[in-house]
């Protein structure tokens, strides 16, 4: 079997155990000096989407899938006064009909072990973002792995794989 439908089977069967991700951040409490530390379940699918504007938040993703189901993804969003942070770990984030990730203002982040397939763009990155990306697949994103659009932004990615997307391997190096 190809990797392209096995893949498709493992979300397919996934999916018939699906929860709102939504639900499950609003109900994640402080911990581990974080104020918002979610804890997903392995091998369940989560859809839908979320929207971070402040305080420290940590996603422990257990091997998890959230599918967007077509949603503009997961988003974090700060400004000087008003810190957000958003670090993930063993995630799978698909299907959003934009971008799986996005970093805007002056946020920050560590991803670590996660999976971006069928996205428009995999993470997207904009304004003066520090963000850090490791051990991360960019899979069969319509657009790019990874776009860069802001021009203070400071990346470093080390030990990700990128192949079947459309537009190239990442915004921010076409040979890599």
């Amino acid at each position: 079997m190809g990797k392209l439908k096995l893949l498709s089977l493992i979300l397919f069967l996934t999916s018939l155990n699906a929860s709102a991700l939504r639900d499950i951040f609003d109900a994640s409490g402080p911990a581990n000096g974080y104020d918002k530390y979610v804890i997903l379940e392995p091998g369940f699918t989560y859809t839908g989407e979320i929207g971070i504007f402040e305080g420290k938040v940590f996603i422990e993703g257990n091997g998890a899938i959230v599918d967007l189901e077509g949603g503009v993804g997961i988003w974090v969003y700060a400004e000087e006064n008003y810190p957000a942070s958003l670090d993930i770990e063993y995630l799978t984030i698909s299907n959003g009909s934009y971008n799986g990730l996005t970093y805007n203002g002056t946020s920050t982040g560590n991803v670590i072990n996660c999976n971006f397939i069928n996205n428009d763009f995999g993470i997207q990155i904009m304004d003066n973002v520090n963000l850090n990306v490791k051990n991360s697949n960019f899979i069969n994103n319509s657009s790019y792995g990874i776009a860069i659009r802001g021009t203070t932004t400071t990346f470093d990615i080390s030990y990700s794989n990128f192949w079947g997307n459309v537009s190239g391997c990442g915004g921010f190096n076409e040979n890599c």
